[in-house]
């Protein structure tokens, strides 16, 4: 697994639980904008990085 793949990880559990448990939480919303945003780049960097033959 690269770093990409574990940082998507990390982000999208923490995008789970942040929406989970963060419902009173004030910045909650802006990050979990970040994190999707983040999940998006990296998977895009992936796939360009490894193109599917």
């Amino acid at each position: 697994m690269t770093r990409s793949y574990i940082i998507v990880l990390l982000a999208v559990f923490a995008l789970f639980f942040l929406q989970l448990y963060g419902e009173n939480v004030p910045y909650g919303l802006p990050l979990s904008i970040g994190l999707i945003m983040l999940i998006v780049v990296l998977t895009v960097v992936q796939f360009r990085r490894k193109p599917n033959h």
